[in-house]
């Protein structure tokens, strides 16, 4: 997961997916990042990030190429507010989409002298998503699917000297307090826009309907109607 992508292709990225999330400008100028404040905030304070990213650099969504979305798993209600904004922004824009997995812009908080990362969220019910990662040739490459383990589980099958990632390491500090790790790692725009500009370049493209949460579980309430 490195900085592989089109300098000359401009890219709004977006992520509100986990408890600190935000919005990335790549294009020729560079990347530009504007952090969005946590919860209940990120719907009333995205849309004004976006604009000043754009402002920044004396451009309008008609400018855009592509526009990113990390898509989960994370927060229900953040995943929607981001998959909104950027769809909106792409029809606005006449640009294509592209979703990005949430847990590739965490993993890349890992610093480079782990070869093994591991992303683990808190999914509640006692489990987490986990997203695994090796570095090959200086990136970060993701070893299979994320997956939505038992806590205890993703804890046994941790390489040894892994780098863990993620705000399981708060939920379920007795298992995970061995590794090192940062419980409060956000999800990085810059990284989810380098991601999407790669695949944008290999001739990858969305429609903006077509982009879709990665939920990997029911969320609190389909549970419980589920139960009866």
């Amino acid at each position: 997961m490195g900085s592989a992508g089109t300098s000359t292709t401009r890219v709004l990225a977006i992520d509100v997916s986990g408890p600190c999330g935000g919005a990335a400008l790549l294009g020729p100028g560079g990347i530009l990042v504007e952090k969005v404040p946590p919860a209940v905030r990120r719907g009333r304070d995205l849309v004004p990030a976006v604009a000043r990213l754009l402002a920044a650099r004396g451009l309008s969504p008609g400018d855009l190429d592509l526009v990113a979305c990390g898509v989960g798993p994370g927060s229900f209600t953040g995943i929607r507010i981001g998959i909104a904004t950027a769809a909106t922004l792409a029809y606005a824009a006449g640009a294509p989409v592209l979703d990005v997995p949430s847990l590739h812009g965490v993993a890349a908080n890992a610093p480079e002298g782990f070869e093994r990362v591991v992303v683990l969220l808190d999914a509640r019910q006692g489990r987490v998503f986990r997203g695994r990662f090796r570095r090959e040739g200086g990136q970060l490459v993701a070893e299979g699917e994320y997956d939505v383990p038992a806590a205890e589980e993703a804890r046994a099958a941790l390489p040894p000297g892994a780098c863990v990632l993620g705000d399981a390491r708060r939920s379920h500090e007795a298992l995970f307090a061995a590794f090192p790790g940062d419980p409060d790692a956000p999800v990085r725009p810059d990284v989810i826009a380098r991601l999407a500009a790669a695949r944008y370049a290999a001739g990858e493209r969305k429609r903006p309907e077509e982009l879709r949460p990665l939920y990997l579980r029911l969320s609190d309430p389909e549970l419980r109607r589920a139960r009866g």
